[in-house]
């Protein structure tokens, strides 16, 4: 067991939450993972649930239901075996489940925003960055604060609209920095410390969908992290020379209502469009199914590969009914091929087209000799 997170002084706010959320949620996660898959409540739901499945799948084997082949078992012990590695093994769901969800996003909002952050100072270094633009945009509040005394009530009101809105737009900053990200990274943890539970739940079609509703939220939280990263490192390029401008005007005494209501409106434009962004991935993540099982077994119930026609009731019997009905197609076919030559004697210069069945095999349906309407009844005439 890990010790607790340390805590550390003097790195600024922003950096503090997102280490401290970091560090708690790695260890949350992990823990709730091992007191979960090793309870052995769990233990029994498991086993009790891989019981009812291997029966399940040998009774369809047995009576030919719902398209159930013997080919199909090869892909029935890859999905058993890669649960139970999922559930037992904390390494193997670290790396294809929690790293992939906390770790990928950052990755990959690093190589699509590679253009911007470089000439960038702030977004060369998106955490270093963000701390630096708090930092400034609280720092010029009370700078417009305390220049709101003074000489012009007119001047002093615009300092103090000044000030509020940095002052806000400092918050707003925070939260859809490190608050979003620290939201996104808390949700992970949680579903990957409740994972196995969802992940046992994946052997059978009827609870597929909380699966299902389990890897889209998070998806969704992956794809937060993703959005959240990737325009963290927009803001900064486009807050950057206002944030210079806004120094500069402090350290030279002389601020500038305009250009911090600017600065303040583009964090506010940013914040927005974060929020648009939370709704899309949500949204994005809805987009993902498991029903390619269920689709594939009624592709094989239609017997076609467009499912044009439906299943007739000869697919739906059992294996010895079907091999008794193959038997008498077998004697018809037989009785019916010694049929042509004395029917053409018969009718005379009647025509009879004749199809006869091939060799028979088992496994596939015997065609019928096809007789004219006119041919037909006449040689049901023949002694």
């Amino acid at each position: 067991m890990s010790g607790p997170c340390t805590i550390s002084n003097g790195m600024g706010a922003i950096r503090d939450v997102l280490a401290t959320v970091d560090c708690s949620t790695r260890d949350f996660a992990r823990l709730g993972y091992d007191s979960l898959a090793g309870a052995s409540q769990f233990q029994s739901m498991l086993t009790a649930l891989l019981v009812i499945y291997v029966a399940a799948i040998g009774y369809r084997l047995l009576f030919a239901s719902a398209g159930m082949r013997l080919s199909d078992g090869p892909i029935i012990a890859l999905k058993i075996g890669a649960i139970l590695a999922l559930v037992t093994n904390w390494n193997v769901f670290q790396l294809l489940v929690f790293d992939t969800a906390s770790r990928a996003p950052t990755e990959i909002a690093g190589l699509i925003t590679a253009p911007l952050q470089e000439g960038n100072s702030l977004a060369a270094h998106p955490l270093t960055g963000l701390q630096a633009s708090y930092d400034a945009l609280s720092s010029a509040a009370q700078a417009f604060g305390k220049s709101s005394a003074p000489t012009a009530q007119t001047y002093a009101s615009q300092s103090t609209a000044a000030a509020e809105a940095l002052a806000f737009a400092s918050g707003v900053l925070f939260m859809t920095s490190a608050g979003l990200i620290s939201v996104a990274t808390i949700a992970i943890g949680v579903l990957t410390a409740i994972g196995p539970l969802f992940i046992a739940l994946f052997l059978f079609l009827e609870t597929r969908g909380l699966f299902a509703g389990w890897v889209r939220a998070l998806l969704a939280s992956a794809l937060t992290l993703l959005c959240t990263w990737a325009l963290i490192v927009m803001m900064l390029a486009a807050l950057e020379p206002w944030l210079i401008e806004l120094t500069a005007q402090q350290a030279a005494g002389r601020l500038d209502v305009q250009t911090a209501i600017t600065t303040a409106s583009v964090v506010f434009v940013f914040a927005a469009a974060e929020a648009g962004l939370v709704v899309a991935s949500i949204m994005v993540a809805r987009g993902f199914s498991v029903g390619f099982a269920r689709r594939l077994a009624e592709r094989r119930t239609d017997g076609t590969a467009g499912g044009a026609a439906k299943q007739t009731p000869f697919e739906l019997v059992t294996r010895p009914a079907r091999l008794a009905e193959q038997m008498q197609q077998l004697d018809a076919s037989a009785t019916w091929a010694n049929r042509p030559a004395a029917a053409a004697r018969a009718v005379g210069a009647s025509t009879v087209i004749a199809r006869t069945a091939e060799a028979p095999r088992l496994g596939m349906v015997y065609r019928r000799m096809a007789v004219m309407d006119d041919s037909r009844l006449r040689v049901a005439r023949l002694p």
